[in-house]
């Protein structure tokens, strides 16, 4: 055990001595995910447009879905955007990171002394900025539909550091996983797929009954998604108990993380 938090904390300290080239790569990551493009960064705006459209269409008018009581609005399409303008930039970003490394395969085996462990962040780095020009679209249409924000809008970044740091250990697990495995993508594919389908994104979670409810509580994603909407709709905070499970979680995925990405490390080159 307390071996592995020396080499955790070395590892960190690695990271902070390249924080200089984290934000040279991020900046280059970003214009490179939008360059040559007509719309450019507008992507990160039209694709969750696109989804509230195709569901809301589908379980706003045909299924008549409403949002329950807490969220206090009776606007499905509103519920619906808040919760996946999150979910974007939680599934873009394990996509991306879980590839980062064999993407960047010559800086890998290459580059002498190269901080491997930093791409995976990069990638998160890169999709919060794009996740912030959503937010600002989001922000503008809650103007728009209620005439105001509630003074808890704030709370979404502090949801939004949290997921960040799980989103980083989750890079870190997959983009090494990947090395040596190639069915990591195809894997977490799927398992995506099926998170979305058991987060309450396109229906409320009161529909779920309560012993159920408690298993969808165990993922994460599940405390984003309700954190946005609780802040951005019902002005209000998670339940503690829900916060802190969320907190504990993102600070321990971030610990296991760092510390199986450092174990495997050494043999990224030779096996790439």
């Amino acid at each position: 055990m307390l071996k592995n938090f020396i080499i955790f904390f070395d590892f960190i300290g690695r990271l902070y001595r390249s924080r200089y080239m984290l934000r040279t790569m991020a900046a280059r990551d970003l214009k490179a995910k939008y360059v040559g493009s007509v719309f450019g960064l507008l992507w990160a705006v039209f694709n969750p447009l696109f989804l509230v459209a195709i569901y809301g269409i589908v379980f706003g008018l045909f299924f008549k879905a409403t949002p329950g009581e807490v969220y206090k609005t009776d606007s499905f399409f509103l519920f619906l955007l808040c919760g996946l303008v999150p979910w974007e930039f939680f599934t873009q970003t394990l996509t991306t990171a879980s590839g980062v490394l064999v993407s960047n395969a010559n800086l890998v085996k290459k580059a002498v002394g190269f901080p491997s462990e930093i791409l995976p962040i990069v990638v998160v780095i890169s999709n919060i900025i794009s996740h912030l020009i959503s937010l600002v679209l989001l922000l503008l249409i809650l103007i728009i539909f209620n005439g105001t924000l509630p003074l808890q809008t704030f709370y979404i970044f502090i949801y939004l550091f949290f997921m960040a740091l799980f989103c980083i250990g989750c890079g870190w697990v997959l983009s090494s996983l990947n090395v040596f495995s190639k069915d990591v993508g195809q894997i977490l594919g799927l398992i995506i797929m099926g998170l979305f389908f058991l987060t309450p994104i396109i229906y409320s979670p009161d529909m779920v009954p309560p012993r159920a409810l408690f298993i969808l509580k165990l993922n994460p994603v599940y405390h984003l998604i309700e954190g946005y909407r609780f802040a951005l709709l019902a002005g209000r905070f998670l339940p503690l108990a829900d916060f802190i499970y969320m907190a504990v979680t993102s600070f321990v995925m971030f610990g296991l993380g760092g510390v199986l990405f450092r174990r495997m490390k050494p043999w990224f080159a030779e096996v790439m």
